[in-house]
C-alpha cells in the first residue's frame, strides 16, 4: 500500500483533533485512575499511567482503521472488488479488443492500494488522488499511475510497462468509468466499466 492525497481534505487538521482530544481523555483517564484509588484503596491505580502519545496513538489507529469511513469526514470508500469490462482502442477510436478482469482496491485513511488483475497481466498502483465531483451527478475522481507485469505464460509477448488510468465514479460508489493509457512498454490506451462486486 502507498500514500495517497484527497483533495479538499486536509489531513493535518484531523491530526491536530486527535491530539486536543488525545489530551483531553489522556487527562480525564488520570483523573478517573485518582478517583478509583480514593474509592477503593487499591494502590494499582494510583501507579497506572495513560500519557498522552499512547492515546494518541490508539486513537489514530482507529481513525486510520475506521473512523473515516464516517460519510462527514467526505472521503469516499473504495474498498472492495470491482468487476472490469475493458476495451483497448485504435487511434480512430474504434475498438482493437475487449477483455476483462477485476480491479481489488485496499483503502485506509492514509494508504491505498489498487490492483489490476486480468487473464495476461496485473498491475499495481504506486500513486493516488481523489477529488470530490461536483455538480447534480457528485462523484468521486480516482487518478492513480500503475506498474504493470505481464503473467509468466503472456511474457514471450507482452512487455512490462507503466501506465496511468482516471476513473470517474458516482455518487454511490457503485460504478465507474474509466480511461487509461499506458506507456514505456505498451503504447496502448483504452476505457473501463467498472461495477461493485456486491457478494
Amino acid at each position: 500500500m502507498h500514500d495517497y492525497a484527497v483533495f479538499g481534505h486536509d489531513r493535518s487538521s484531523i491530526g491536530r483533533w486527535l491530539g486536543f482530544t488525545s489530551i483531553a481523555l489522556s487527562g480525564g483517564i488520570a483523573q478517573l485512575l485518582a478517583m478509583l484509588t480514593d474509592l477503593t484503596g487499591f494502590d494499582a491505580f494510583a501507579k497506572a499511567t495513560i500519557t498522552t502519545g499512547v492515546v494518541y496513538f490508539v486513537l489514530h489507529w482507529l481513525f486510520n482503521k475506521w473512523a473515516w469511513k464516517i460519510p462527514f469526514f467526505e472521503i469516499p470508500n473504495l474498498s472492495g472488488t470491482w468487476v472490469v469490462e475493458g476495451q483497448t482502442l485504435q487511434e480512430d477510436g474504434t475498438t482493437k479488443h475487449h477483455w476483462n478482469g477485476t480491479i481489488g482496491v485496499e483503502q485506509t485513511w492514509k494508504t491505498v492500494s489498487i490492483h489490476l488483475k486480468t487473464q495476461n497481466s496485473q498491475s499495481i498502483s504506486y500513486t493516488a488522488t481523489l477529488s470530490k465531483r461536483f455538480g447534480p451527478t457528485g462523484g468521486w475522481l480516482l487518478s492513480y499511475s500503475y506498474r504493470n507485469e505481464p503473467e509468466l505464460e503472456q511474457s514471450h509477448e507482452l512487455n512490462s510497462h507503466k501506465g496511468y488510468c482516471e476513473i470517474e465514479f458516482d455518487k454511490d460508489i457503485k460504478v465507474g468509468k474509466a480511461s487509461y493509457f499506458n506507456s514505456a512498454g505498451r503504447r496502448t490506451f483504452g476505457i473501463i466499466n467498472l461495477k461493485k462486486d456486491e457478494k
